[in-house]
Formats: C-alpha cells, structure tokens, sequence
C-alpha cells in the first residue's frame, strides 16, 4: 500500500539515498574498522557478515526463483536477480548487528538505518515484504553469529544458534508463501528428516546458551532448551491449519520431538568434553572475580 500511496518527492529522494548510500555506509564501516587497531576484529566481522549474507541470499534467490513484484509504482530498474530475500535487508542487519552489539550506544542509530534501507526496497517497488523481512531475519543472525564467534574475546560457537533459527524462520516462510521446490522434498520422508535437523539443531545451540536449566515437573526435570522450541513447533503446527500450502501433522511434531531428544544428548556430550564451547563460564573449581 505505500508504495502507491504514501509517497512523495521528497520520500523518494530519501529512500534511493537510503538504498544506495545507506547501503555503502553498512559496507564500507568494515575496511573503515579493519584499518583501526583495536576495531579490526569489529571491520573483518562486518565483512565476513555482509560475504555469508550476500552469499546465503544468492543461494535463496535462486533456490526459490520468486520474480519481482509487478504492478507497484517502481522508481529504479530491478536487478537482475530474484526476489526473495532481499539482500540489501540481509547486508543492511548483518553490519548493524554487528555494530550495534560492538557498540551499544550506536544500538538505535544502526538499527533504524537498517530498517530505513530495508523500507526503501518496499518504497522503490522491488521486493515484497516477506522477502526484506526474510533478509533482514537472515541477515541480523549471520551479523550476530560474526560477532560472538570474532570479535568477542572467547570465541564461542553458541552464537551458531541465531542462524540455525533463522534458517528454520525463513524455510517456514518458504513453506507458507509456496517457494519451497518441490524437487527437494522428492525424496521419501524428505520432510519428516528436515523437521529432524532443523528444530534439532535449534536445540543443539541452545543447550550451550541454557545448559543444566529445566523445569521440574514432580520427579521429572525437563529441559528448558527443548521445551522453548517444542512449544514453538507445536504452535507453528496448528498455525498450518489455516494456511492453503501447509498441512498439520503429527508426524512432524514426532520428528521434531525425537531430533530434539537426539541433539539435546548429543549437546550435552560435546558441552562436558569442551567447557569452551558451552556458555562460556568458568571451569569448575575456578574462583570467581
């Protein structure tokens, strides 16, 4: 609706500046930083941000070969390439996630900047919504996951868990919107083995970020970080029943279910073999400061 309607001169001045060169300035602040000594992790993870982002967009883009919205008041030529997701949402998030938590003072100041490049691709008739939220849901993880791998000062690989999450948001947005290829489903059980590794995987990372919390329930201790995603992907179960491309199943909540038991055990395996991978406390038996 405001591509037709709320628009003016001005705007579009505003939102071409803010695509182009609100764009550049996310990009550039990478090599800017690198040649700062004590920024340069902060610049080389903005650009490894923007290279996985823009390369997980391109597989996406051409994986679900959505064309562009037509009919829309359009005020630049569309790029070549498909629409969903955005990857000017997607680099736009993964730079101002990145910087937002380097710098948290700068939080609401790169925020909104992302969010105006992600509206200006709305405003100039490019993308649909779902294909900036798509990009900027991908984007905000990979940006995140830079950050806690590179430029914290212990490394940790829990930060895993926001693309593996996005990863299950934008495949149940693929499923909802029908851009799922059917080709990948083919094969027998196809969907009941994704449902294993997808929300299996979720609680994989998680345990790191959750490790040892449960909920007792008389003798039983259950684990919080399978039963967050299990109330999430029963809810997103019944939502299927509204939507004409989806269809709820049990069987896939028994997948979901059983991937979770299986990687939450596999979790807790690595996390007592490798301290460093786990929330990052401190050794047993460690003082405290």
């Amino acid at each position: 609706v405001s591509n037709q309607t709320l628009t003016h001169p001005v705007l579009d001045v505003v939102m071409m500046l803010a695509s182009t060169l609100g764009l550049s300035l996310f990009i550039s602040s990478g090599p800017l930083f690198l040649m700062i000594g004590r920024h340069r992790r902060t610049g080389l993870a903005i650009l490894v941000a923007a290279a996985i982002s823009l390369g997980l967009v391109l597989i996406l883009q051409y994986t679900t070969l959505r064309p562009r919205p037509i009919d829309v008041r359009r005020l630049v030529v569309p790029p070549n390439f498909p629409s969903y997701p955005s990857g000017h949402a997607a680099l736009a998030f993964s730079g101002a996630v990145v910087l937002g938590l380097r710098f948290q003072r700068w939080q609401l100041l790169v925020l909104i900047s992302a969010i105006m490049v992600a509206y200006s691709r709305l405003y100039l008739g490019l993308h649909y919504p779902s294909d900036v939220v798509a990009g900027a849901i991908l984007g905000a993880a990979v940006g995140g996951a830079c950050y806690g791998i590179m430029v914290r000062s212990k490394a940790t690989w829990r930060w895993l868990l926001w693309p593996q999450i996005a990863l299950v948001i934008i495949v149940s947005q693929m499923a909802y919107l029908g851009l799922l290829p059917l080709s990948l489903l083919a094969w027998p059980m196809a969907d009941k083995v994704f449902h294993f590794l997808f929300f299996g995987a979720v609680v994989f990372w998680l345990n790191f970020w959750l490790p040892d919390r449960s909920l007792q329930v008389g003798r039983l201790a259950l684990p919080i970080a399978i039963l967050l995603p299990l109330g999430i992907a029963l809810a997103e179960e019944c939502v299927q029943v509204f939507s004409p491309y989806r269809a709820a199943d049990v069987g896939d909540v028994i997948s979901d279910f059983l991937g979770m038991i299986f990687f939450w055990w596999l979790s807790c395996q690595i996390g007592r073999q490798s301290p460093r991978i786990s929330l990052g406390q401190e050794p047993s038996g460690a003082k405290k400061t």
